[in-house]
């Protein structure tokens, strides 16, 4: 019973000497400069239709994965999947093994290995990797990517820039108006697996986050992919990626038009 009660206020000492604001991380975390030649950006956006939830691999050791609340691996990137969702993952510069195995949890083919390529970041820069093509459940294989540089354009608090990434497929060339099919080309004539140039978007208008009404038209035409248009809503002093997805004719992957932040 005395040792009982001695441990007990050992505890009550401890917890008092602990003052409130007093703890203390002792994790050691690097400073990471944006550009630092240290390192090579990577994001990944999964683009490929009916691709099951994924975990990515460097060189065979995990590099993304997604969590439940329990720490169970029962989430992950399936079709239209970011990582990571805001800012880069790190990785060295130089020669790699990117690959991704179908979650653990998973139902079906449970840590399946069904995408792999070999990239090459290098120091200092930026990239995102789109798997493409269809994912099929005979060969249970993603069976094509693109990696695009990212290169930061000169950044202002006043503007917006934006970009656009044509992985549509079956897609024509693209163009994007703003306000009507009819309206101001901001870009044009992206065809299906390739990046426009930055951009900075014309008369953005005043406030914070503005939203500009754009249309995705075939290029050369105002044939328009979405008849409405898609509102954008941006916040100044970012640049943009807007990304063109689905399958052509497919009701089950339509057509879509999505953004996220590429750099701020």
């Amino acid at each position: 019973m005395k040792k009982i009660l001695y441990f007990i206020a050992v505890c009550i000492g401890l917890l008092a000497a602990c003052k409130k604001g007093d703890l203390v991380e002792s994790t050691a975390y690097e400073k990471i400069s944006p550009g630092d030649t240290k390192y090579a950006y990577l994001k990944i956006l999964n683009l490929t239709p009916a691709s099951p939830a994924l975990t990515f691999y460097m060189d065979g050791n995990k590099f993304s994965s997604a969590l439940s609340t329990l720490g169970t691996e029962n989430a992950g990137y399936a079709y239209n999947g970011l990582f990571p969702d805001l800012g880069y993952a790190t990785t060295s510069p130089g020669t790699h093994t990117l690959t991704a195995k179908i979650i653990p949890t998973a139902a079906a083919d449970a840590n399946l290995e069904i995408f792999s390529t070999i990239i090459n970041p290098q120091a200092g820069k930026y990239y995102t990797v789109f798997t493409t093509g269809q994912y099929s459940t005979t060969t249970k294989k993603i069976p094509s990517s693109v990696m695009l540089e990212d290169v930061r354009p000169a950044l202002d608090t006043t503007k917006v820039f934006l970009r656009v990434v044509n992985l549509y497929n079956g897609s024509p060339n693209l163009d994007i108006t703003r306000d009507l099919a009819t309206g101001t080309k901001m870009i044009t004539n992206v065809a299906y697996g390739t990046a426009s140039d930055w951009v900075e978007i014309p008369n953005i208008g005043p406030g914070v986050t503005p939203v500009v009404k754009t249309f995705i038209n075939a290029t050369g035409t105002t044939n328009t992919l979405i008849a409405a248009g898609v509102s954008l809503t941006f916040t100044k002093g970012r640049a943009y990626t807007l990304y063109m997805r689905g399958i052509v004719g497919n009701t089950t992957y339509p057509f879509s038009g999505t953004i996220y932040t590429t750099f701020y």
